[in-house]
């Protein structure tokens, strides 16, 4: 398009020319409907030029308005349409695909597992160690040269030992402050027996059990050693 072309337009339905238009001008009338297919144009700067319709202008033709096509009528047959399948596979959203444990529940219960183990633990160590009742328990009540090593308490919350032969308890033996006093005690009655006696310990119920084993672990010894026949430990209901 040469700079400054411009069209005489004639607007046959109000039988009105507009002179000198420029193109551009033209074709937005054309686009917006204002120029209809049976309106007429023709170049401005040439003398005498004929008339043509707008929509036969090889340049105006295709910049005209068309109206969409209009809606189907009753009575117009269409094709009918058939059914296609399409190979159309679905694909799931990457958080479908998504395979990962959720540890939370898992972690929960291990936390819970764990303040239960660790109250337990704590109630355990606070609480007392029951000694079991003393083996053989018969066997020595019938013996009356049974020796037995006594862990009890006086009135004022102290504690002694004491070393019993049968039913008698002779001074030296009583009131004793240490293990080690009463197993002294111990060894000086066994060099004074004919054969190895049997042997108890009798623990009072609220004293500490750690003498009992303590004990007990002197005497396996002197048992290996044939010293005495067996020994067993008791708990002293005595308050």
């Amino acid at each position: 398009m040469a700079r400054g072309e411009s069209y005489d337009v004639w607007f046959l339905a109000a039988d009105t020319v507009y002179r000198g238009v420029p193109y551009g001008v033209v074709t937005s009338w054309a686009e917006q409907g204002r120029v209809s297919p049976d309106d007429k144009v023709r170049p401005a700067t040439v003398a005498n030029a004929p008339w043509l319709r707008a929509g036969d202008h090889p340049r105006i033709a295709d910049f005209l308005f068309r109206a969409a096509d209009p809606p189907p009528q009753p009575g117009d047959t269409y094709e009918q349409l058939q059914a296609v399948e399409m190979d159309v596979q679905y694909k799931s959203r990457a958080e479908d695909d998504d395979d990962d444990v959720d540890m939370i529940p898992l972690i929960d219960i291990s936390l819970v597992l764990l303040i239960f183990f660790m109250m337990t633990a704590a109630v355990s160590a606070l609480s007392p160690v029951e000694v079991p009742d003393m083996k053989n328990a018969s066997e020595l009540s019938k013996d009356a040269d049974a020796f037995t090593i006594l862990i009890d308490k006086r009135a004022s919350g102290e504690t002694y030992f004491a070393l019993r032969i049968g039913e008698s308890l002779a001074p030296e033996d009583n009131n004793l402050v240490t293990p080690e006093d009463v197993l002294r005690r111990l060894d000086a009655r066994l060099k004074e027996v004919q054969k190895p006696p049997e042997v108890r310990i009798a623990c009072h119920k609220e004293l500490d059990r750690s003498w009992v084993r303590d004990i007990a672990r002197e005497l396996d010894k002197r048992k290996s050693k044939d010293q005495i026949a067996f020994y067993g430990a008791e708990v002293n209901e005595k308050k």
